[in-house]
């Protein structure tokens, strides 16, 4: 995996590449593969986390969604 940041116009931009290796994870386990990524390490001001699940409905019972939570699907 491979982490930047960059500005794009006037937006700064995370970029992520995950290998091979990373998305056969993906894949062989959804739901349980995660990976978080230190915003501070960043300069960002949130943290990252990239999961896997094989539907969006999976997705939303994996990840706890609370009252302050914006989620947006597509």
């Amino acid at each position: 995996m491979i982490k930047a940041t960059a500005m794009l116009d006037d937006r700064q931009l995370l970029v992520i590449g995950l290998s091979f290796g990373n998305l056969r994870k993906f894949l062989a386990e959804p739901g349980e593969t995660f990976i978080k990524i230190d915003g501070k390490a960043m300069d960002l001001p949130i943290d990252v986390i990239i999961f896997s699940g094989e539907t969006e409905e999976a997705m939303a019972k994996i990840m706890p969604v609370g009252p302050e939570t914006k989620v947006h699907r597509g």
